[in-house]
């Protein structure tokens, strides 16, 4: 990851060449750590650093926490906000080079591939910035509907500075959450844009339709760390029916973000294998005609030809027939298996463990 979040600079150029609408704030950041010398994830892992050091030297000199200790969700927030910045970076360049790999099958013209490029990479501002503030009231407005307390705000209610600064970087995680949400549906239809109306189909050149089933799995396990990560400094959600909820709805999201994007090129791909079937069937079934009339009539010479074209008609059809209709690698399937559900399994494991364990 940190790789590709600070070694693609080209992704910032081509937000630029084809400019259909202003970028969202996520992307100017972004770009703006792009363009800095060095790799990004230096700025992205820094940033994490000082949001951690500025929430707990705040704690510490107002005395709200001893000297050396600190709230565990301070790093969960500080690094989350670092770790949402790496994400869209290092998914930006994923798109790009999963378009690339695409190119040779699709029939867009430079332009086209240009703009595509460029969408696929460039968030719009304003449904960016309304998705950041929808998620902002979701954080907020709930708990004074359900007359509770957060610790958050309950932190800030005893140690009104410090806790004014914990509980605004909470806020901002939440922003950035709810560009992520934004981003994760508007990348699913064009991915699925780009499959079904700009690329060639062609069953014995499967390799470039793999393209974009990395994208949708990284997209999917990105979704996924920040709530099994508050879940493991936090288990005490996982007794409480909403929270749980929550991460449910985000595992089901995660799942369709991986494969509903590809569904339209799933179908698209039956479609062919299917022509290419049935014409082979009707190859054979006159090759079968033939045969059977040169046998009732008695006429048998070329008969060896005939049965050459039988079998060869008959592997191919045997050669179509394993070809995968679902546009990824079996292993792709099994690491995204993995990576949601292993944490979920473990969590479980020491839920049940404790509940048996006692108090």
């Amino acid at each position: 990851m940190a790789e590709a979040a600070g070694g693609d600079k080209d992704h910032s150029k081509g937000k630029s060449e084809f400019p259909a609408y202003a970028p969202s704030w996520i992307d100017r950041v972004t770009g703006w750590v792009g363009r800095r010398p060095g790799p990004s994830w230096g700025y992205y892992a820094g940033l994490g650093l000082g949001l951690l050091l500025v929430q707990v030297l705040a704690l510490w000199i107002e005395g709200s926490f001893a000297t050396g200790t600190f709230f565990p969700a301070q790093v969960f927030t500080a690094g989350t906000i670092a770790y949402f910045l790496a994400l869209f970076q290092y998914l930006d360049n994923t798109a790009v080079a999963a378009l690339s790999t695409l190119r040779p099958a699709l029939k867009a013209t430079e332009e086209e591939y240009g703009r595509l490029r460029y969408e696929i990479t460039t968030l719009p501002a304003r449904p960016t910035l309304l998705a950041s503030v929808v998620t902002l009231l979701i954080a907020t407005v709930p708990e004074s509907l359900w007359g509770t307390l957060s610790s958050y705000e309950a932190l800030v209610a005893a140690s009104p500075i410090s806790g004014a600064l914990v509980y605004s970087i909470y806020l901002i995680t939440w922003c950035m959450f709810g560009a992520l949400i934004y981003r994760t549906i508007r990348q699913m239809r064009l991915i699925n844009r780009i499959y079904t109306r700009y690329t060639r189909i062609n069953l014995f050149r499967m390799g470039p339709l793999y393209a974009f089933s990395g994208l949708t799995a990284l997209m999917a396990v990105g979704l996924t760390v920040p709530p099994y990560g508050f879940m493991a400094i936090n288990q005490e959600i996982l007794y409480d029916t909403r929270s749980v909820g929550v991460v449910f709805l985000v595992t089901v999201l995660a799942v369709a973000t991986f494969a509903w994007p590809l569904l339209g090129i799933h179908r698209l791909l039956v479609k062919e294998k299917d022509r290419l079937l049935e014409e082979s069937s009707r190859r054979l079934e006159a090759t079968i005609v033939e045969l059977h009339q040169r046998v009732d009539s008695a006429e048998l010479e070329g008969m060896m030809d005939l049965n050459m074209a039988i079998a060869s008609l008959e592997i191919e059809q045997q050669a179509l027939s394993r070809i995968p209709t679902w546009p990824w690698q079996p292993e792709t399937v099994r690491l995204l298996a993995t990576a949601l559900l292993l944490p979920l399994v473990l969590l479980l494991a020491q839920v049940i463990l404790q509940f048996f364990a006692g108090p």
